[in-house]
């Protein structure tokens, strides 16, 4: 089922266009609560209250792609972590998939889950989750900034216009549903290494010194990549780390 202009998403999922919305993320919440089927995305062409992880504020305005996945009982509870990894990865493939082939090698992930451009940020993705008396509830949101992207302090931001490659938002959504169907595919029934491992050979920083930054501290290391959970692995001081959740500066910061 679509529901809206020119949505189009793989069977086995559903898609709704809102013209306005406070957050894609809680009305997929909402949907759950009123019995929707999993694979339902929320589209909306501007949202009232965006945010971002950690609560940060995300700009909506009209232009860019503002969705949101609902899916339940994805996978068994103990590897809820890699999804971030997986989602990704499908969303590198959208983009990659909007850009021409020369222009793809200026993409990259950073950990776990950016999706950047010349080392500027491209995307948002923020994934909630919530038990319920049905099962767990997992919400992929996920904003690709089509035409222009928020004036943000924390990190440099781009958007595909600003680097030569405007692309409709409905375009945008169109390239990752049918990434996301296949990488949440992949995921469901086959390894999660050869995932990470596709995940790492599109990452940036891996060898490299990187900070870390944690809600109590800040450690400065080697980003060395992942371990068998999707952790990060840093050293630093002489040990190796394993870091669930944090946000990740190049360099020394």
């Amino acid at each position: 089922m679509n529901e809206g202009p020119g949505l189009v998403c793989p069977a086995g999922y559903t898609a709704i266009h809102l013209d306005a919305v406070g957050s894609t993320n809680a009305e997929a919440f909402e949907r759950a609560k009123q019995g929707a089927a999993s694979g339902l995305w929320i589209v909306a062409r501007r949202q009232t209250a965006g945010r971002g992880r950690r609560g940060r504020v995300w700009a909506s305005e009209p232009g860019n792609l503002y969705s949101s996945l609902m899916l339940r009982d994805p996978v068994e509870e103990v590897r809820l972590g890699e999804l971030p990894l997986v989602v990704a990865l499908a969303v590198h493939d959208a983009v990659a998939a909007a850009l021409p082939p020369f222009a793809r090698a200026d993409l990259a992930i950073k950990w776990p889950n950016d999706i950047l451009y010349s080392g500027a940020k491209l995307c948002g993705i923020l994934i909630e989750a919530t038990a319920t008396p049905e099962g767990r509830v997992a919400v992929v949101g996920i904003g690709i900034n089509c035409a222009h992207h928020p004036d943000v302090t924390l990190y440099n931001a781009t958007d595909l216009a600003k680097v030569g490659y405007p692309t409709d938002p409905q375009a945008m959504f169109t390239l990752l549903s049918a990434a996301m169907a296949r990488r949440l595919d992949e995921w469901r029934t086959g390894s999660f290494a050869l995932l990470r491992e596709a995940w790492l050979s599109r990452a940036r920083g891996v060898g490299e010194a990187i900070t870390v930054r944690l809600p109590t501290r800040e450690i400065t290391g080697i980003f060395l990549g992942l371990d068998g959970e999707g952790r990060l692995l840093l050293r630093h001081e002489g040990a190796v780390e394993a870091i669930s959740a944090g946000d990740v500066f190049f360099g020394h910061s």
